[in-house]
């Protein structure tokens, strides 16, 4: 088994006060002492022990899984492992991907009435943005809505919370945000420091299943993570060295998990690259590719992974423009000659299972430019826009969105 020491893993930020709305993050950094990282093949049996560690003996946990993952096995093994360590287990799978406020707040009415002392995330960025601010908010409120955007600061966490991927992309076992949609579909940001994990369990066994199509693009997730983190305006020196391990890891792993499933050094080896990927964002936050991607997952549910691969290549040439010292070191951490490369080096990587980084006719129709223009300037997306290197003057909006829409 292999424990990461935060103080030596990670990158956060040192900030005092949560914004009304996106402002630039702060530059000075501490090493933080959360999260703690542990990276263990067959960790799961291991869960109930670091709950104890983190909140006690004995204490009543609420496990948020995701629902797919019971006739898998995983949430009966978490139980388990909860139980034999003496804890007591609600489980709460009553949500889908991309959850609605109305999910969180289900979850937390659970919560609350049981008087939990720790909250455990299992499964992809869906579970674990739901468990992050349940874990917040837990015995202190029973609605999410107002924390929209950071209106108001989440403040003391009152329970422990451990997250356990179950996906190697999202980043949302180390990050501090949540994203959350509303009942029409809009997706919000919701990010405190409060929301960052006590702990993320890595069990690279858990992510052997899952199929080809997710490990493709949850695993472009981390990169493009990594690499907006590593180009956009908020960037330096200190969190550029975790986005390019990140990017390392990715572009010597995904490959490799997609030809070799069952590889589990390769598999834990891209859970690091999730978790190293969403300390960089953590710091700087992401920007265009991002900001396309939320957009059309708010206007027709595109799969996050898939979205902002999609709008990565399809910007990456005039996002490089002006700035290619920055994608320079991108290509060199992928071991690539030249930034003109990464586009085709993610093409390569999705056709190999049968994936084409660009929209198809169907999702063509589910929207059209000017709707996504339109998206792309909201109030919970433009902030990422404006992390961009690159200035984008209106103009630029629209022609973003024409090349994310071009067949």
């Amino acid at each position: 088994m292999t424990t990461l020491n935060a103080t030596t893993a990670s990158v956060q930020l040192a900030s005092s006060k949560t914004p009304s709305t996106p402002v630039a993050p702060p530059k000075a950094l501490t090493m933080g002492a959360r999260p703690g990282l542990v990276s263990a093949a067959g960790g799961l049996a291991s869960l109930g022990q670091h709950v104890a560690q983190t909140t006690g003996a004995n204490a009543k946990v609420l496990l948020v899984s995701d629902p797919a993952l019971s006739p898998l096995g995983f949430a009966g093994k978490a139980v388990n492992s909860l139980e034999s360590s003496g804890h007591q287990v609600v489980v709460f799978e009553n949500f889908t991907s991309d959850p609605k406020e109305s999910a969180v707040n289900a979850a937390l009415a659970v919560a609350n009435t049981e008087g939990v002392g720790a909250v455990v995330g299992l499964g992809g960025g869906s579970a674990l943005d739901l468990a992050k601010l349940v874990s917040g908010l837990a015995l202190k409120s029973d609605d999410c809505a107002p924390y929209r955007l950071a209106a108001q600061p989440i403040l003391r966490r009152k329970v422990a919370f451990i997250a356990v991927p179950t996906t190697s992309g999202t980043g949302a076992e180390t990050t501090r945000t949540s994203i959350i949609s509303q009942a029409d579909g809009t997706k919000n940001w919701f990010w405190d420091e409060m929301l960052v994990p006590d702990l993320a369990l890595l069990d690279p066994e858990l992510t052997v299943g899952l199929p080809a199509y997710w490990t493709l693009y949850t695993g472009l997730d981390a990169l493009v993570h990594a690499v907006e983190s590593r180009t956009n305006r908020y960037r330096f020196a200190e969190n550029d060295a975790v986005a390019e391990r990140a990017i390392a890891l990715v572009a010597q792993n995904l490959e490799r998990t997609l030809e070799q499933p069952n590889d589990l050094e390769a598999r834990g080896a891209m859970q690091l690259a999730a978790a190293y990927g969403g300390m960089a964002i953590n710091n700087t936050g992401c920007a265009v590719a991002h900001n396309i991607g939320h957009a059309m997952g708010s206007l027709a549910g595109v799969p996050h992974g898939r979205a902002v691969s999609i709008a990565l290549v399809a910007t990456l040439s005039w996002s490089i423009e002006g700035n290619q010292e920055a994608f320079a070191a991108v290509a060199r951490a992928m071991g690539l000659s030249s930034a003109s490369h990464i586009a085709p080096w993610m093409d390569r990587i999705a056709e190999r299972v049968g994936e084409s980084l660009r929209l198809n006719e169907q999702e063509r129709e589910w929207f059209d430019k000017s709707a996504l223009a339109t998206a792309m300037m909201s109030d919970a997306n433009r902030s990422m826009l404006e992390a961009l290197a690159r200035d984008a003057a209106p103009e630029d909006v629209d022609m973003l969105a024409e090349l994310a829409m071009a067949a």
